[in-house]
């Protein structure tokens, strides 16, 4: 009978083109794929909670495979380790009902997303945060909250050419913090996101802290959906896909 394992993985995405296993370009499905193929002696199809861009990060991204592989869960965590990429790692096999599946049992995301706020650029943080530099008025940033949580229509948030069916989606909570000295933090959570949905925001968020675009201007540019109110799609490298929720959603 055929079980059913459940991956939590953290990749430094900057050396991929994404997650999404493609015919050129490493990925990290196709690497994930490859290392659990040559562990459990068979060919491998791993199921994503979802892509992440080419340069996104992850801490905890979800995976889940089937196989008739007897390998037990830390068999499979330490064999497929020694294999994996130093910017890979599978922090944690686990065995679940055949029903689970890392993108449909999902009831919600947290992603972050980083800015560099140093007076130089930081070389420490140039593949993890966007350098935007000092003197932005976070305070304004905050301000903008009360405008995108909840059930919206965040069509002018998507990446163009997005063909999916509906672009109302909900986003339960917003943070801002000082993830370190020189890093300002954005945490979103919400229970699905479209295409660059959060870079999306990032960059609309930073016009507002720049005093390009006011608080209250979010309301119009949601209303309307129009993509060029909203700001540019901010750098993939300051994305970073923290925790997929499954039965302990909070939110």
């Amino acid at each position: 009978m055929p079980q059913n394992f459940k991956l939590t993985v953290a990749y430094e995405g900057s050396n991929f083109c994404g997650w999404q296993r493609q015919k050129e370009g490493p990925t990290v499905q196709g690497l994930l794929e490859e290392a659990l193929s040559r562990v459990c002696d068979h060919p491998v199809t791993l199921h994503g909670s979802g892509r992440t861009d080419a340069g996104v990060h992850a801490q905890g991204q979800v995976a889940n495979f089937l196989t008739n592989s007897s390998r037990t869960p830390a068999q499979i965590l330490a064999g497929a380790n020694s294999i994996l990429p130093m910017e890979i790692a599978i922090f944690l096999v686990e065995a679940v009902d055949l029903d689970f599946h890392a993108r449909f049992s999902a009831k919600g995301k947290c992603y972050s997303y980083d800015f560099g706020v140093s007076p130089v650029r930081d070389p420490l943080t140039l593949r993890r945060a966007w350098p935007v530099g000092l003197g932005l008025k976070w305070d304004l940033v905050e301000s903008c909250f009360p405008y995108l949580v909840g059930e919206k229509d965040f069509a002018a948030f998507k990446s163009q050419g997005d063909d999916v069916k509906s672009t109302i989606r909900t986003v339960t909570k917003l943070e801002l913090s000082k993830a370190a000295p020189r890093l300002i933090r954005l945490t979103v959570y919400g229970s699905g996101f479209l295409r660059h949905m959060v870079r999306t925001m990032a960059g609309t968020l930073v016009e507002v802290a720049k005093g390009r675009l006011k608080p209250q201007d979010l309301a119009n540019i949601l209303e309307t959906g129009d993509r060029s109110q909203a700001g540019r799609t901010a750098p993939a490298q300051g994305l970073c896909l923290r925790r997929v929720f499954y039965e302990d959603w909070p939110f």
